[in-house]
């Protein structure tokens, strides 16, 4: 494991700063792009017989990744990264990971890449339903009752599950606040998940 730090440390003696090669043009700022961040580290990497390696974990809201060293006999995890998904859908899950890939890489490499191209991921949106995960943050934001509605049966589906319970207790006003401005079936189903939980809650007192 020394001589793998040894090389490390004389790779990152060999690192510069990524450069702002790209643009946001919503938020009038530069950022690096992943290729960019690559350019940047894997020649000095590779010259002291380091190899780096990014995983990718499971996540139903988001993109983890894990960066790895490899070389001079062993390994090292400069450990994973979330970010949330806006959407369930693989652009929203594609545009997550390549944002924890750059910023994984960048973070082990202990370099900095720029300012952020990142808030379709980071859910900066201004949407009237936010989804507060089980760690107190911000994952998911909607507009529309029903989308938010999709949200609470993906996350809450099952009401005997831990985590579950958790994310019902940090949205369950914002959920009574949707059933309200909802009609017709998307209201009865609010009225189902909340019924659901609240009787949970009864029961367990």
């Amino acid at each position: 494991m020394n001589n793998l730090i040894q090389a490390l440390l004389q790779a990152q003696k060999e690192i510069a700063h990524a450069t702002k090669d790209a643009n946001n043009p919503f938020f009038k700022s530069g950022y690096a792009t992943l290729e960019q961040v690559i350019n940047t580290v894997k020649e000095p990497l590779n010259n002291n017989g380091i190899y780096y390696q990014q995983n990718s974990k499971h996540s139903e809201t988001g993109a983890v990744c894990e960066t790895m060293f490899y070389g001079h006999d062993a390994e090292l995890s400069a450990g994973s990264v979330f970010v949330p998904a806006d959407k369930h859908d693989p652009q929203a899950f594609g545009s997550a990971l390549t944002y924890a890939r750059r910023y994984s890489l960048s973070m082990a490499c202990g370099i900095g890449s720029a300012d952020d191209d990142g808030e379709t991921a980071m859910q900066r949106d201004k949407g009237k339903y936010k989804m507060i995960g089980h760690n107190g943050k911000v994952v998911l934001s909607r507009d529309s009752e029903e989308e938010y509605l999709k949200d609470c049966g993906r996350m809450m589906k099952d009401a005997n599950n831990v985590l579950s319970k958790k994310i019902y207790k940090a949205n369950s006003e914002t959920i009574k606040k949707a059933k309200e401005s909802s009609t017709g079936e998307i209201k009865d189903s609010y009225e189902r998940l909340i019924a659901l939980y609240e009787a949970k809650n009864e029961t367990q007192k």
